[in-house]
């Protein structure tokens, strides 16, 4: 039931505004981030906004504000330090530019209102180097222009712009070829749409009516034309670059014209106080080094966005001709996932301990496997009933070699031929499941006791098909406590998969200690990149 209208809107109203679009936006992050498909994902769209929107609202001055005008500069001011990603740090000057526009407003109407959108579609276009349509810029512009110089109430006026914002979403595609040939609309953009959504139907009442079309198999990595990809490849990416300046009097457009002369998608913004940075750059230390040259850094963050296409593309890449086996499986850890891949994986889900896939991402990848024939690895204890659920939803004819770990599905991808027919594979595969041990060193996340083996929280443990074998204070230790466990004859071979958390040379030192007390042992080092567990280990 809608509410009675008001004809202006005070301080606490906007601020519970705002935290509707919040909602809103939360509500559709996921969806918003499967809109994201290029080639470089830069962070995911819907949740770096939402991330920004949250931090925007996070400040507790915010219920002292009774204005307009203090609530806007407080949300700006929090967007501004919180801000994630390209979109997010947009978004935050969307903000800075609202809040100028209600600047010394007590209550707004309906003409504050539009004056504050104009400030907002201003201010991004302001502080992106290189503005390109089809992008959240002309979302907000298109809804801004809409109700320029409107004087209705301002939920008229709100509506009407959130309408023009939906109307320049659709027309995205249109203005930015890489759109149309993905089949989306800008993911930034939805983002935008999203916030007004909320803000419009909390003043009129009512949930907000929101439709994202994602494109098929978002779940799992869309697979997108080849034209796409051939577009993806001229572009050049280098790394990601953000962080903050600290400081007094910062020249925010002399830092912006400095940053833009040796950077690409620039986007400085900020006061003479705090100074946030995106950009692109071959060599991300000449942007830290402008930085530092006037103020404090903090908040850096550098990410290789040439290691994100590359995964992108193999993401996205199926091969045309349908094939009469194919194999799936479940990885976790950039390493892992490469060698599942190399191996012949046709499709790999991220996934694992602590983030198992759902039924539907296994059914989306058997899809975009395309083969006639379709055998999951779960790879995980936790995974094998999702496999087996997916299996029976999926319209493919679909079977489940239940890998209980990834050295059990590396050994089984192993025995894997394309050349011979899905019975003959499943027997093969599932009889080498048999063939290794799996061992892992992880960290106890709690005090407790198994099998008479005190554990205490944050201790490293070993594990030997699932069954404790020792708790120690060292990692070291505890690697030869699992080899040891699994009584390795002359001639086993022993692979360490490298977790996240275990750096090289250790790793290389833990594999001569082994060495050592196993002199007739082979033991190979492998960079799994797994998180959680500081190693994977196959005994075989």
């Amino acid at each position: 039931m809608a509410t009675e209208q008001r004809t202006t809107i005070d301080g606490p109203t906007l601020h519970g505004l705002f935290k509707a679009g919040a909602r809103c936006l939360e509500a559709n992050a996921d969806a918003i981030n499967a809109l994201n498909v290029f080639p470089v994902p830069d962070g995911d769209t819907g949740i770096n906004m939402l991330l920004t929107m949250q931090a925007s609202l996070s400040s507790p001055d915010l219920d002292a504000q009774r204005d307009v005008a203090g609530v806007s500069r407080v949300i700006a001011h929090s967007a501004m330090l919180g801000a994630r990603g390209n979109s997010g740090v947009i978004l935050s000057q969307f903000l800075k530019g609202f809040a100028a526009g209600l600047n010394e407003v007590a209550e707004g109407d309906g003409a504050a209102m539009s004056k504050a959108l104009a400030g907002a579609a201003s201010a991004g276009y302001q502080a992106v180097g290189k503005p390109v349509e089809g992008t959240m810029l002309s979302v907000m512009r298109e809804a801004a222009e809409a109700v320029d110089g409107a004087d209705e109430e301002p939920h008229v006026v709100l509506r009407t712009a959130l309408d023009a914002a939906v109307q320049a979403l659709a027309r995205t595609p249109q203005q930015l070829p890489v759109l149309a040939e993905a089949g989306v609309v800008d993911a930034g953009g939805q983002g935008v749409v999203a916030i007004l959504a909320g803000i419009v139907a909390e003043l009129e009442g009512v949930e907000p009516e929101l439709t994202i079309t994602a494109p098929v198999g978002a779940a799992t990595g869309t697979i997108v034309s080849q034209a796409f990809l051939e577009h993806a490849e001229g572009e050049e990416f280098g790394y990601c670059t953000q962080f903050v300046i600290l400081g007094e009097h910062l020249d925010l457009e002399r830092m912006r014209i400095e940053m833009e002369a040796i950077a690409e998608s620039t986007v400085v913004v900020g006061d003479e106080r705090i100074v946030r940075v995106h950009a692109h750059a071959e060599d991300p230390g000449r942007l830290l080094s402008l930085g530092a040259g006037v103020g404090i850094l903090d908040q850096i963050n550098i990410q290789n966005m040439d290691l994100q296409h590359t995964e992108f593309r193999e993401r996205h890449t199926r091969v045309e001709e349908t094939a009469n086996v194919a194999v799936i499986a479940v990885a976790r850890g950039a390493g892992l996932e490469r060698i599942f891949r190399e191996l012949g994986a046709a499709v790999v889900v991220r996934g694992g301990q602590t983030m198992n896939p759902s039924a539907a991402e296994l059914v989306d990848a058997v899809a975009n496997a395309n083969a006639h024939h379709v055998v999951i690895l779960p790879n995980n204890s936790n995974v094998v009933l999702t496999a087996q659920q997916a299996a029976d939803l999926s319209d493919r004819d679909c079977s489940v070699v239940a890998s209980r770990s990834m050295p059990q599905g590396i050994a089984a991808l192993l025995a894997f031929n394309p050349e011979a027919d899905a019975e003959a594979n499943v027997a093969s595969m599932t009889v080498a499941l048999t063939s290794v041990m799996s061992g892992e060193v992880t960290t106890a996340v709690r005090s407790t006791s198994i099998d008479g083996v005190p554990v205490s929280e944050g201790h490293p443990i070993a594990l030997l098909d699932d069954k404790l074998v020792c708790a120690s204070e060292h990692v070291s230790d505890a690697l030869l406590a699992l080899v040891q466990a699994a009584e390795p004859d002359d001639g086993t071979l022993v692979t360490l998969y490298r977790g996240e958390s275990r750096g090289e040379n250790d790793a290389d030192a833990d594999a001569g200690a082994l060495r050592t007390a196993h002199p007739g042992i082979e033991v190979e080092v492998v960079d799994g990149g797994q998180p959680h567990y500081h190693y994977l280990v196959s005994v075989e």
